[in-house]
């Protein structure tokens, strides 16, 4: 749990930085999910770089050895590795020592575990998953889904077997 507070507070610090802000309304206050879509625009927003820590350079290859065209960011609290591989997006944090922080991997419904599958199927049965993020911090693994059926559009939030709604949003 401590983790997840410290992971919570990593993000809005970036997020700060960025100055993004997320204007939606939504009936819940989804501040984690704001922040990782945050980081990932700041991310995308900014120059690739060279100057990446060695540290996190080898944890880097020793992790990901097949990878070969990894893009890398430096931000202020640290740096970013992004890369595609078998159809998913990957994101590889690592702070400014090159400690390994958290990675975001997005993919479709077809990569999506099948027991996490089954749990959100089995109360949202009638709704299309459009992306999964799945975010690995240390021992845990949070999956962030978003589905829509004919009306609305969701976000759903499943971590050590439970589910909970981060967006509710009517299709108008």
């Amino acid at each position: 749990m401590k983790m997840n507070h410290l992971f919570i507070a990593a993000i809005m610090l970036i997020a700060m930085a960025a100055g993004s802000n997320v204007n939606a309304q939504t009936t819940k206050n989804i501040s984690f999910l704001t922040d990782v879509k945050t980081m990932e625009k700041a991310i995308a927003l900014s120059e690739p770089s060279d100057a990446i820590n060695s540290r996190a350079k080898r944890d880097f290859r020793r992790s990901y050895p097949d990878v070969d065209d990894a893009q890398w960011y430096a931000f202020k609290d640290g740096f970013a590795a992004k890369f595609n591989d078998n159809g998913s997006e990957h994101m590889v944090t690592y702070n400014r020592i090159g400690d390994w922080q958290y990675t975001i991997s997005n993919y479709d419904e077809k990569k999506l575990d099948e027991n996490v599958r089954a749990l959100v199927k089995s109360t949202y049965y009638d709704y299309t998953i459009t992306l999964v993020q799945e975010i690995t911090l240390h021992n845990q693994t949070i999956y962030v889904i978003h589905m829509q059926d004919a009306t609305t559009w969701k976000t759903l939030k499943v971590a050590d077997g439970e589910m909970s709604i981060l967006e509710d949003f009517n299709k108008k």
